[in-house]
């Protein structure tokens, strides 16, 4: 057991669920534009997806911090405020109001002071990592944002469900990842190009945009969930 000032009850059996899906080189193009479009999707310069392991946390997504290694030391790492809970972790202003499962030292070096992470969690309901925002300015993060961030985290764990099954099939599905690369790339897109024109049109036309992109958040999410379960279903029944 870790040695952390704070750890959940459950952290033996959060550690046997987080290490088939640890073992894997889950450092895949996938993940990489999930966290991407993540971004996008709430207009954020950083997004990170991540699995919190015994004492360090690891990386299969970064979008925005390019120093950030491939590993960090739990006590270390914003990210490990995930096992805590299986609901959206908010903190507005990090300054104001710092992470308690974060050293200070480490919280002192931070580029950012908004940060807002969902929980991966297995079937079984034990939270293995998280899917985040985060800003280097203060933010409010609304009920609605936090619904939204959720289904891309549970999206993000059917993605790692499927790796780690296809993975134990020993079988190549490029196909299968092509094809959800596709639509994630596709819907990065759209998002950038709605969000582009809110920028430049008048404040009424803007807010119209406004619709049109939370809108389209949910016609994205709904296609590429639907693709993702298709294909764990098809994985699962060979």
């Amino acid at each position: 057991m870790p040695e952390h000032t704070f750890y959940p009850p459950n952290e033996a059996q959060r550690l046997l669920a987080v290490q088939p899906y640890a073992e894997l080189l889950t450092k895949q193009q996938v993940f990489q534009s999930l966290v991407q479009l993540t971004a996008r999707l709430f207009v954020a310069p950083m997004s990170i997806m991540s699995l919190v392991e015994a004492e360090e946390v690891q990386y299969p997504g970064n979008v925005g911090m390019p120093t950030l290694p491939p590993r960090l030391a739990r006590i270390d790492c914003i990210c490990s405020a995930a096992v805590y809970t299986s609901t959206t972790t908010v903190f507005p202003d990090l300054r104001a109001q710092p992470c308690p499962w974060v050293s200070p030292a480490a919280q002192a070096q931070t580029d950012f002071q908004f940060y807002a992470g969902h929980p991966l969690l297995t079937s079984a309901g034990y939270a293995i990592g998280t899917l985040c925002v985060l800003d280097a300015m203060p933010r409010a993060f609304t009920i609605a944002e936090q619904a939204v961030l959720q289904q891309l985290a549970e999206l993000a764990m059917r993605l790692l469900d499927l790796h780690l099954l296809l993975a134990r099939q020993a079988a190549p599905a490029p196909a299968v990842w092509a094809g959800i690369e596709a639509r994630l790339t596709f819907s990065i897109q759209r998002i950038e190009t709605l969000t582009a024109l809110a920028r430049r049109a008048s404040s009424t036309a803007a807010a119209i945009y406004q619709v049109d992109i939370q809108q389209e958040q949910q016609l994205i999410l709904a296609d590429i969930d639907y693709n993702v379960r298709q294909a764990l279903t098809q994985a699962t029944t060979k």
